[in-house]
């Protein structure tokens, strides 16, 4: 009787065991590095479920990655945060060798392009060519996607309606601010408000260079009457210094108190330094300029399958999961578009999104960069 107890005590104990592992979404299949990803984060299993299913690509995909064995990547992720972000990548696949270069807008999506124009590829997988995109299409550089499966994952709006770019990351392009130089309390609360806070005149705001990250989605949002007022009124009155550093380097400025703000910044650019102690803050007005980081993949190169298996894995949840794990990037797949995925979702939550796809960008940003030249005198760029 007491060794019956005993074994369907033993059972009892094996299935809470084994129901436990499936809600906090223990998967065996997947690589360790995923694993780990799933307990540090406290993943649920609402979270979790279909992780594996995301990972199923046909196998003539397999076959001819495998003979490849090899992939090109430019991007911007920095070299550590990339490493960090791939590791499940390369534990799935590890036939596939991985030449990771980042680099500014030149470097990174210039240069190949003036290489495939002349029939030659330095790179297979190219990652914010939202500017540069018309000129991708003019000679048709770019492969079809529409084949991932993962592609499913990404809404409507923020994937091509060709089929030849997806957003992989989003950015909410708003403030950085030193808290020790400009309250809280004092930050504009709508973007009329920046016009009148005294503590930002005279040079005490610093604008990035890669003005389109954050004043196209306004642009769409108001008009372009309202945003060639505003940008006028702007210099006018509260007279920013135009800065050529890079956005990252801004916010490092604002913390040593160059300036008391910095327009824009990436919530992950000010999300690093907040963690260590350093003087800095994040701050949204009304109205949220959203922009998505896109990627395409060069048609034709030699190394297409496993382009292909990477930006289908980067479009999964564990991809995703990854990509925001290393560097505090919202993710884009459409189930995880959650308060809990973004380093400020105070400075988000309850406020309008202005939202720009960069398959509407052709006349809107050649009219944007008209109205800017005069100002600017034409010196612009999208460096992170």
């Amino acid at each position: 009787m007491n060794q019956k107890i005993k074994i369907r005590g033993l059972l009892t104990a094996l299935l809470v065991i084994a129901s436990i592992g499936v809600a906090s979404g223990a998967l065996a299949d997947s690589p360790p590095a995923a694993k780990k990803l799933i307990a540090d984060m406290k993943l649920n299993a609402e979270t979790t479920a279909g992780w594996e299913e995301e990972q199923v690509v046909p196998q003539a995909w397999l076959d001819g990655a495998k003979k490849e064995g090899a992939l090109r990547i430019n991007g911007s992720w920095e070299s550590k945060e990339f490493r960090e972000m791939s590791k499940a990548f390369s534990e799935r696949y590890p036939f596939v060798k991985i030449n990771y270069s980042r680099g500014s807008n030149d470097t990174r999506v210039r240069t190949p392009l003036v290489a495939f124009r002349e029939g030659r590829y330095i790179t297979d997988v190219v990652t914010g060519i939202d500017s540069s995109l018309p000129e991708f299409r003019e000679i048709r550089a770019l492969a079809d996607l529409t084949d991932m499966p993962n592609i499913k994952n990404v809404p409507d709006d923020m994937q091509s309606k060709g089929g030849d770019w997806a957003s992989v990351r989003l950015r909410y392009w708003c403030m950085a601010y030193n808290p020790k130089l400009i309250s809280k309390e004092r930050m504009p609360k709508t973007w009329d408000d920046l016009l009148t806070t005294k503590e930002l005149y005279n040079g005490r705001l610093a604008l990035w260079r890669g003005v389109s990250s954050w004043l196209l989605p306004l642009w769409n949002a108001k008009g372009e009457a309202w945003t060639s007022n505003y940008m006028k009124k702007l210099f006018e009155v509260a007279q920013p210094q135009k800065r050529k550093e890079g956005a990252r380097a801004l916010v490092n400025l604002v913390i040593i108190g160059e300036f008391n703000a910095t327009l824009a910044a990436a919530e992950y650019q000010v999300q690093e330094p907040l963690g260590k102690g350093a003087p800095v803050a994040f701050h949204c007005p009304d109205l949220v300029p959203v922009a998505a980081s896109t990627v395409g993949i060069l048609k034709g190169n030699p190394n297409i399958n496993s382009s292909k298996l990477f930006l289908n894995w980067l479009l999964s949840k564990e991809g995703q999961v990854a990509q925001y794990a290393a560097g505090g990037a919202p993710p884009v797949h459409r189930d995880l578009q959650k308060a809990g995925m973004m380093p400020f979702p105070d400075e988000v939550a309850g406020k309008k999104i202005a939202f720009r796809s960069p398959d509407l960008l052709d006349d809107d940003i050649t009219a944007m960069f008209r109205m800017l030249k005069p100002i600017w005198d034409g010196d612009f760029g999208d460096s992170e």
